[in-house]
């Protein structure tokens, strides 16, 4: 055979998971915006928060971007799991291309049976907030 199966969110699957991230920041009394994205980073959903910060809706779309292209969480770790130093963060950036990798927390990648299926990302909050709201919301799924 000389092709696969793969396993999609569906659209409400997506709805899911943006209800559960707006709720999060909602208990977290935060103001952000929230990305979701398919395994090769296009849009399926976004959501910014009444007061949220304009700089937020490229920032969620560019961290879910990101981590759905390296199917790994956004942040300063490089897939085997060391640190990245500030240079060499800047240095995969920049390599990348705009908006395609994002070197701080708040992509998650949505991950179903071990297959990468989508992405999260929020802006808005502090990194880690960001993170935990992109979690939340996957945990909806």
């Amino acid at each position: 055979m000389k092709t696969a199966s793969s396993v999609r969110v569906t659209e409400e699957g997506v709805r899911s998971i943006l209800q559960a991230a707006l709720d999060k920041a909602k208990s977290m009394k935060v103001i952000v915006s929230i990305a979701i994205v398919d395994d090769g980073g296009h849009l399926l959903a976004f959501m910014r928060n009444d007061g949220a910060r304009l700089h937020t809706v490229p920032v969620a779309i560019a961290k879910a971007r990101s981590a759905a292209l390296t199917r790994n969480p956004t942040g300063k770790k490089s897939p085997s799991g060391r640190d990245m130093d500030d240079h060499q963060a800047l240095a995969i950036t920049l390599a990348a291309g705009p908006g395609s990798i994002v070197t701080f927390p708040g992509g998650v990648p949505i991950t179903v049976n071990g297959q990468c299926v989508g992405a999260v990302g929020v802006s808005g909050a502090k990194s880690d907030e960001d993170r935990e709201i992109a979690e939340a919301g996957i945990a909806a799924l």
